[in-house]
């Protein structure tokens, strides 16, 4: 976020227009927030964590497309091929959540995301739970929080270049970056709500 201020304010904007400025999001708050659905679809295809999927073996001999696959055959999906097809996602370097919205800003299809999570009748069975996680984590730190550019002893900004680990899992590499409380109501619930270990508003 603190690479796209344009992003994370709509995405903000999205969250004040959908609940009241002292109430915190909720699951149920979710299906009035596509935007948010938008951004983290994004996030999973432009820098997918496994690029080149978990490895499968074939169970049986097979044919695909003209070529023969033998029985025990290691199967690997590339994932990140997948994220960067032109042809699905134009332009797909670039981080856009608004190629996930119909022209009307609802949710597209999201049969073309699914990759993130593998595929067929072995896709991962934690899907649901890791999505709901990681939106339920996004909302509550978009509604508090503002994330800006560090800056240095001078007051000057410090830039954060995108650069990912490598390996069977990926994660971004360490950079520094602030945070800024933009609404006071919503800050003062989840500090309550920390202090008496209710974690009900994310659930």
């Amino acid at each position: 976020m603190v690479l796209y201020p344009d992003v994370q304010a709509r995405a903000r904007a999205e969250i004040d227009q959908a609940v009241k400025h002292d109430r915190m999001p909720c699951l149920d708050d979710r299906a009035s927030m596509p935007y948010l659905d938008a951004i983290l679809r994004e996030v999973l295809r432009w820098h997918p964590v496994v690029p080149l999927g978990i490895p499968h073996a074939t169970s049986n001999d097979d044919v695909y497309d003209g070529y023969f696959i033998p029985k025990g055959a290691m199967v690997m999906v590339n994932q990140w091929a997948l994220s960067r097809d032109e042809d699905v996602f134009p332009d797909a370097s670039r981080f856009v959540p608004s190629r996930h919205l119909t022209v009307d800003g609802k949710l597209k299809d999201p049969f073309v995301n699914h990759f993130a999570f593998g595929h067929g009748r072995r896709i991962c069975p934690g899907r649901w739970f890791a999505e709901n996680s990681l939106w339920t984590a996004t909302v509550a730190i978009l509604a508090v929080l503002r994330i800006n550019h560090a800056k240095d002893s001078n007051g000057n900004k410090i830039e954060v270049k995108p650069e990912f680990t490598t390996g069977l899992a990926v994660h971004p590499e360490p950079f520094q970056c602030s945070f800024e409380i933009v609404n006071t109501a919503r800050e003062r619930h989840i500090r309550a709500m920390m202090n008496s270990n209710e974690t009900s508003f994310v659930l």
